[in-house]
C-alpha cells in the first residue's frame, strides 16, 4: 500500500487482520483512562515503523534522511492508514 504524507509517498506493507488487531491492542495499552502513556505510544509507533518496512534495517534505509520529528509524522500517517478500514475489504 502507498501512504501519502507531506514528506512524500511511501510504499509500506499491507496490514493483515491479525496484525491490525495486534496494533489495536497496542493502542489500547497506551491509554490509561484519559491519559496517554507516551512510553507505550512510542512502542506502538516503533512497532508500526518496523512492521511497515519489514524490519528496522529497511525502515532505516527509507527514513534515515529525515529528522526524528518528520519520521514520527511519517510513521503516524502509516499508523492512521493502518487503522482506516477499507469498506471493500469487509
Amino acid at each position: 500500500m502507498t501512504v501519502k504524507t507531506p514528506h512524500g509517498s511511501f510504499d509500506v506493507r499491507d496490514i493483515t487482520f491479525a496484525d491490525r488487531r495486534h496494533l489495536h491492542r497496542l493502542e489500547l495499552e497506551s491509554l490509561s483512562g484519559k491519559e496517554v502513556s507516551m512510553t507505550k505510544y512510542y512502542d506502538l509507533i516503533e512497532w508500526v515503523m518496523e512492521y511497515a518496512w519489514d524490519g528496522i534495517d529497511n525502515a532505516e534505509k527509507v527514513l534515515k534522511k529525515f529528522d526524528d520529528n518528520k519520521i514520527d509524522e511519517i510513521v503516524s500517517a502509516v499508523y492512521q492508514a493502518y487503522k482506516d478500514v477499507d469498506p471493500k475489504k469487509t
